[in-house]
């Protein structure tokens, strides 16, 4: 039979103080952002391992490390209070109409292509919805997405996370090209290039495991050819851009991002070249992502529906 934890007498103080304990390695620590006595915290945590009949921690060093057990448990209840503050924010919103705040994830390719057209968008049918966009690889958004920092998020579940704790609509793959800077040596070449050009310059790609990185190595492989032997590693795309624009050396990036820096608006040339490749680099699929169960208030379906409008040409959100 399923341990019916509420009926055993798990209470909102328990899920606050393992939701804190899932960020805190002293107890004493997590009884003083809570306001409460150190004594008071170690009663609670007893009263948790009665009701889960399980032991939630044990001693490590000069504090304490959650069991297997104590982990699960507060990674849930990260979530429920989560859950509990969207619903905060959701009746908030239906009482003062179409408002709100709404923050949202994704990595770079499609904050360029869809994210930000989409804003402009928002920003003047619904002036009253406030929008925070964080734009950074996938590795780094999906924990902000899992513990409720993001609302949603456009980008792909990290290998070393569980996909079952996201809803995902799988959406496009991420075209990339090559680009360097502005009078590159390689503008002299006949375009397109064959990947094998690009191996006498260096290469700035971001960490190893990244995306758009496996995609340009195992472009190189599949041509028979050795990864780059000098790399410059950064997860900074403004780093990127920075070294482009000022050395010889290459990078691959999104198409987007390549097509927005290559050309201003008024079709005069921009600050980097885009080096024209034979081989077509196509970064794996990224999706649309909630939190598992997740409810989005009215205003985060406003702006999911208008993003994924941008991306799809679907009216409605999933």
């Amino acid at each position: 039979m399923t341990l019916d934890l509420l009926r055993r007498g798990l209470k909102m103080s328990h899920l606050r103080l393992l939701s804190e304990l899932s960020n805190q390695s002293r107890l004493t620590d997590a009884a003083i952002a809570l306001g409460m006595t150190q004594p008071a915290a170690s009663r609670l945590i007893a009263e948790v391992e009665r009701i889960a009949e399980a032991e939630i921690y044990v001693r490590s060093g000069r504090g304490i490390e959650l069991t297997d057990v104590g982990r699960k448990l507060a990674e849930r209840c990260v979530r429920i209070l989560q859950e509990f503050a969207d619903a905060g924010r959701d009746i908030d919103e239906h009482k003062s109409g179409q408002s709100g705040h709404v923050t949202i994830g994704s990595v770079t390719g499609p904050a360029i292509e869809y994210v930000l057209p989409a804003l402009r968008h928002i920003r003047l049918s619904y002036p009253d919805i406030s929008i925070s966009v964080e734009v950074g690889p996938s590795n780094t958004l999906a924990p902000m997405l899992e513990d409720g920092r993001l609302d949603f998020s456009f980008s792909r579940v990290p290998s070393e996370l569980d996909p079952s704790l996201f809803e995902e609509k799988p959406l496009l793959r991420e075209p990339a090209l090559m680009v360097g800077r502005i009078e590159h040596p390689l503008t002299r070449s006949q375009f397109p290039l064959e990947l094998e050009a690009f191996l006498g310059f260096d290469w700035v790609l971001p960490p190893v495991g990244s995306p758009i990185r496996a995609t340009a190595e195992q472009a190189l492989r599949d041509k028979g050819l050795a990864l780059p032997s000098r790399v410059l590693t950064t997860s900074s795309f403004l780093f990127t851009l920075a070294t482009v624009q000022q050395t010889n050396a290459v990078a691959p990036v999104a198409r987007s991002v390549a097509n927005s820096f290559a050309a201003r608006p008024d079709g005069s040339p921009g600050t980097v070249t885009i080096l024209e490749c034979s081989v077509s680099l196509s970064v794996q699929t990224y999706s649309f992502l909630m939190r598992k169960g997740q409810v989005l208030t009215p205003a985060a379906q406003i702006v999911a529906r208008e993003v994924l409008r941008a991306v799809t040409g679907q009216e409605r959100y999933p």
